[in-house]
This record gives C-alpha cells, structure tokens and sequence, in this order.
C-alpha cells in the first residue's frame, strides 16, 4: 500500500439558507445499472419495468458515473458517515462471523441533523445490516426511529424478523417489500409540514428470489416454484424489481413532490447468477464494473435544467455530504474537523455548475462470499480506472474506449495518456489508504544541479520521489533517475537534473 506525505485536503461550499426541504432517500439491494432501462440499451438484457424510478429522471438529473461499494454494508457506512472503509472499518458485508461493524464512535447523519437540524424529524425504514444489536439502528446509527430488519437478508419476504426500535417481532407476515412502505408512508403522513429526512432501504431486489404477491408486477405466469426459481432465476429477480417499483410509486403518492428531495441508489451491483448483457464479467463483490457501478436518481424541485444526465464521476459517500447541504447544514461547523471525510457534495451538478476540481470515485472490499472475487481497492477519474489487489498486482482500464474491462493496459506499453492517468491514480490511490505512515520530512536542499530530501525511514518502507512541472493532477510522475541513499536511519532521495523552471516534488512511501 501507498501513503502519500501530502495529506487529503477537503473543501465545504458556502452553504445557503434557502427553504428547508424533505429528504427521501431511497436504497434497492442488489440493484446494479446493468438491471435498469435507464441505463443498459444491450438488446441481450432482460429488464424489468420500472416506470416510477424512471419519472424521477423527468424532475432530475440521472448519473451515469455513479459508483458504491462492492457489498451493501460498506456502501451504508459510507454514505451513513461520509468516510470510506478503510476509516470505519466497515469493509465487508456484515455477517455474524465478520467484525466490521459500524461502531458508536462515528458521527452519522441523524446524528448531524439531531445536533445541527433539530426541526427535522429523521427516521430509517428497511435494512439495517451495520450492527448486530436490536436496539442498534438508533443506538450505533442515531437514528430516533427505525422500524426493519437488521440482518443483510430477510430469511422470507413473508416470514421475517420485524424490529420496530429495539422490539423484535418474529415471523413478520406482511411482505417485506409492501412492508417498508406501509410504515414510511405512515410517518411521513404524520409529519404535516415538519421538514423530515427519511432513509428507505428496501431489501429488494436480494435474495431469496421469488414470486412477489401478483397486484405488484407483470410476470404473473411464473410457478414459484424452487425448482423453477433454482432453473430460472433471473424472471423472479425481475418481478422483485417490478414489485418495488411499485411500492415506490406508492410511498411517492403521499410525498410533496413540491418541497421534497428525493435520491434513489443501488448499494452495489447485481449479483452474478442474475446479471445481465454486457456486465457478464463480473458482478456483486467485485471491483470490476459489474460490481460497483449503480443506478443514482436525485430529483428535486430545485434543480437547475431537470431531466438531463451527468457524467460526473460520484459514488455513494458523496450522498452525505450532499444531503447535509441540501438540508443547510453546514458541514464545516457540524463535523469536528478531527474527523476525516471524504465526501464530496454533488450540489453544483444539480445546480448545473462547472467544476475545477477533479471528482474521483473510489472503492474497496476486504472479503467476499465469493471466493472468485479479488479483494483490493479500486479508484477511477474521468477516463481511467486502476485496481490493485492485495497481492499487490494491479490492472488499468481505459473507461471510455472499453467500458467493461476487457483489455489490461498495463500488460502492455501504456500510450502517454494513460500513463498520466495511471499516475495520477496511484496517488489519489495512495491518499485513500492509511496503513503506511506518511513520510517524515527531515530536510530539502536545492543547489545549483540537484533536489534533495531526507526522510527518516521506517522499518518495511520504501520511499519514492515524485515530480510535477504544475501541480495538475495528470502531470505528476516517478523520477525514474532519482538516487536514494540510506544512513543513519534517514534516506535520503535526489533529483539529479532538476528543471531550471518551478517544480513540485512529493515523497511516496510504500509498504509491504
């Protein structure tokens, strides 16, 4: 792993006060782009419809770049705390064998809103799957009410474990998908003009696949069967789609649409018995494409041109620090600035405004079910996108010419652009890792032919010097003629053909 000695700087925009809105925020499970209209055209895709999340497009702006995690627990955290998992630790899906759980020491959005927005009212409906306790939703998560299921998967959508803030009912008969629904719809209902920020988190369209009550989709001729849903998957996971759309429309039918926000988002890819033309590579719990590229809607009445696409690159952590300022808190006075965020807000896409800033996408997963599926972290900018695994091989790809990651560029020589941006994301990858320490900087010397730095060294790393003419995140590139020297303790990297022109230099450490 890489350490970079800069550290990660972050910027909050001025936050306005305008009218405070509702916040309906809205999660499937299991639900990858390659599953919806909007964004797979393949004719070799079967998809299910869903004309109630397709009209939010009308009033919005549908992401195309949009990226979580391979698995749903670290996709919640994230988005939960606006810190990604290699800070919370919440870097695999949560089972009763893993560790990983959301601990209390993290500061959550209810928490923010609880603190710095007390005129809303904030509540969870559906999945939980961050911690283990009952009573944890609200304890571990701050949330005032919460009425679900804890586990990452119902063990029936019609015999379930229903906890209602720390009072677990068994064998919960109403469906779950139906459920979720019945009991957001009531309380939002009884909110009247309280602005609110709920989080629905549907257990659709995860396992166990089967056939949702008829009144709720299309594919009515499907036996049920588990002979026929072990045959023939992919129908019932597309009826569990239909089905929740839905509902959606039916928990959109007592919002007001006039003074609400409303994000919908898949917590990572479709699973790989059921994904569809062309993402067949790779699926849920990889860090290929097929596994963390998903579906983002934000419609509100506040957006600037509705109905139109972005290209930004996102990913669900950035969903906290949007829903902050959208309510009109102010992040930079509600997150003490001890704590490390790493998200983004995306208000300038939905007000239509140009960037100059670089936007990254980042993501990692520390163990799988799947035993086919590398662990490791991924991070793309605009055009490119590098994995690099915990064996420490690596693999670059070029996101506009080979969407679904068919050819490695770095099994080969790599064209100039793409050696820039390889460059450029192995330091935004280095940035996002905290398991070698930053380079201690000792001294700097620069005489008439050469740069120096000393650094102290650390037992197990190794220390590179970098150089970039301006700054700019693609000029950045390894001294291939740098020398290092080791004594007493210190190491000591030169430059020996420094430009006559301004240069930067930074000090990358890399462990084992």
């Amino acid at each position: 792993m890489n350490r970079l000695l800069l550290p990660l700087l972050l910027t909050t925009a001025a936050i306005s006060q305008a009218a405070q809105r509702n916040i309906l925020l809205i999660i499937a499970d299991d639900y990858g782009q390659d599953s919806s209209s909007l964004y797979n055209t393949s004719a070799a895709a079967s998809l299910p419809p869903t004309p109630n999340i397709a009209a939010l497009r009308t009033g919005g702006v549908l992401f195309r770049n949009a990226w979580a995690h391979p698995t749903c627990s670290p996709t919640r955290a994230s988005l939960l705390t606006g810190r990604q998992p290699f800070r919370t630790g919440v870097d695999q899906a949560l089972t009763p064998a893993a560790g990983g759980q959301l601990q209390a020491s993290e500061l959550t959005l209810p928490e923010i809103f609880t603190a710095s927005a007390p005129a809303y009212a904030t509540a969870q409906f559906g999945k939980w799957h961050l911690s283990t306790g009952p009573n944890t939703p609200n304890t571990i998560g701050g949330w005032p009410h919460f009425a679900g299921s804890l586990q990452g998967a119902v063990q029936s959508y019609t015999s379930w474990n229903k906890v209602v803030n720390g009072t677990a009912t068994a064998n919960y008969t109403t469906y779950a998908t139906t459920d979720v629904v019945n009991d957001s719809r009531t309380w939002i209902q009884a909110r009247g003009t309280q602005p609110w920020f709920a989080w629905v988190a549907f257990n659709a369209p995860h396992t166990p696949l089967h056939k949702p009550p008829n009144d709720l989709h299309s594919y009515d001729s499907l036996s049920g069967t588990t002979a026929n849903i072990n045959q023939n998957p992919r129908p019932y996971y597309e009826a569990m789609v239909e089905a929740m759309d839905t509902e959606i429309g039916r928990l959109l039918a007592v919002v007001d649409r006039s003074r609400t926000i409303i994000i919908f988002m898949g917590d990572n890819g479709t699973s790989g018995n059921v994904i569809q033309p062309p993402w067949n590579a790779h699926a849920k719990g990889s860090l290929y494409e097929g596994g963390v590229r998903v579906p983002l809607l934000i419609n509100s009445p506040d957006i600037v041109s509705p109905g139109r696409e972005s290209t930004a690159i996102v990913h669900a952590v950035d969903l906290f620090s949007t829903i902050l300022e959208l309510a009109g808190i102010n992040q930079s006075t509600a997150v003490p600035g001890s704590i490390a965020i790493d998200s983004r807000s995306l208000v300038p896409v939905l007000k239509n405004q140009s960037e100059t800033a670089e936007r990254y996408a980042y993501s990692e997963i520390a163990a799988d079910e799947n035993p086919s599926n590398r662990m490791g972290a991924t991070v793309r900018n605009t055009t490119h996108k590098l994995i690099r695994f915990t064996d420490n091989t690596e693999e670059l790809y070029d996101l506009i010419a080979d969407p679904y990651e068919t050819t490695n560029l770095l099994a080969g020589p790599l064209p100039t652009t793409a050696r820039a941006s390889y460059y450029a994301l192995v330091l935004k990858l280095a940035e996002l890792q905290d398991t070698v320490p930053a380079p201690d900087i000792t001294a700097t010397t620069r005489s008439a032919v050469t740069f120096t730095v000393t650094v102290r060294q650390t037992t197990g790393t190794t220390y590179a010097l970098w150089r970039s003419v301006d700054m700019a995140s693609l000029s950045w590139a390894p001294l291939s003629n740098a020398t290092s020297t080791t004594a007493n303790n210190l190491v000591t990297l030169t430059d020996p053909t420094p430009p006559a022109t301004r240069s930067y230099y930074r000090v990358v450490a890399t462990g084992p």
